[in-house]
């Protein structure tokens, strides 16, 4: 008897906790837990503090980026409610064991701006591929500094195969982007058609394309020094170009929906990173776990401005249908 979606949703939000725990469980066999415990303790809050503000600066960075996307479409969104909404959306992502519970609610509130929902969809997907293009950018400018430092040039090939994947999709999008938008997959090949072409316009205005990737590399580079100053409030000895190194890489292996919020996944990438260049893993776990709870307190933050947006009840209705696929 097939599973309905309801409990397919459950049967894989119970594989990510097992995973998570699981990965927890290997990190703490692998390292010293009381050191961990001991630098979180003694942890500098003023430092904290200000790696909190930044990712507040991140979010302002990603609303205009998202607001352009979304003018590029011929849709006007405020500034005020851009960021409103991305604030609302790291609630959201922190608080549901999905890992599109903030897109969701984005789209349902910026629905109404918009011609319809598949545009408003559409906005938030490119705004995801965009946010996607500038890590791996980041990336790339790290890539030479961390072949200098491992003497590993292996790296490079993995790389390059990466680099030719993402040539190769974009050649399927502009094939798919010409395609008509009638034909086998009704609704479903009309969006993609759509989503293609909005992708094909922006990468061929470069006057659009230019400030809205320069401000997803903006957004990145904010991560990164979020990390650098929560790494000094733990007085470890990464350098700003140390996490600048490592970070980008283990946000993008985080992003895997294989675990909770992408917990015990960055954890373990940033202690394998940081190893590998010379540093300490157990650092570097102390490290993760700091930045993902600066990041759970941004989110209890437009928690709150959902919650007193004073449409709570009729939101989380919405976003529970969509989460259960009615």
């Amino acid at each position: 008897m097939p599973l309905s979606p309801v409990q397919r949703k459950g049967v894989f939000t119970a594989l990510k906790i097992a995973v998570t725990l699981a990965l927890f469980w290997m990190i703490a066999s692998k390292l010293d837990l009381s050191d961990i415990a001991n630098r979180l303790s003694t942890a500098q809050p003023m430092g904290l503090g200000l790696a909190t503000a930044l990712i507040f600066f991140q979010l302002a960075l990603n609303s205009e980026r998202w607001r352009r996307l979304l003018r590029m479409d011929q849709v006007t969104l405020p500034y005020r409610l851009s960021y409103r909404y991305y604030l609302e959306a790291m609630f959201f992502n922190q608080a549901l064991p999905g890992a599109v519970g903030g897109d969701v609610m984005r789209v349902y509130r910026i629905r109404k701006f918009c011609a319809s929902v598949g545009q408003a969809l559409t906005s938030v997907l490119l705004d995801r591929i965009t946010g996607l293009i500038g890590l791996c950018l980041l990336i790339a400018i790290g890539l030479p500094m961390l072949m200098q430092r491992t003497g590993d040039h292996s790296i490079l090939k993995g790389f390059l195969i990466i680099g030719l994947a993402g040539m190769i999709g974009i050649g399927i999008v502009v094939l798919i982007a010409r395609q008509s938008e009638q034909g086998r997959g009704g609704r479903i090949r009309a969006f993609i058609v759509k989503l293609s072409r909005v992708f094909v316009r922006l990468i061929s205005h470069p006057r659009e394309a230019v400030p809205i990737l320069l401000l997803a590399l903006g957004t990145h580079l904010t991560i990164v020094l979020t990390a650098y100053i929560s790494a000094q409030a733990l007085a470890l000895p990464f350098t700003y170009w140390d996490c600048l190194i490592i970070v980008p890489t283990s946000i993008l292996i985080a992003t895997l929906p294989i675990s909770l919020g992408g917990w015990g996944v960055r954890e373990g990438a940033m202690a394998a990173g940081f190893a590998l260049i010379g540093g300490d893993a157990g650092g570097a776990v102390a490290l993760s776990i700091v930045m993902g709870l600066e990041i759970l307190a941004v989110g209890l933050v437009g928690g709150i401005v959902w919650f007193m947006s004073g449409t709570t009840r009729a939101d989380a209705e919405a976003l529970t249908l969509v989460e259960k696929g009615e």
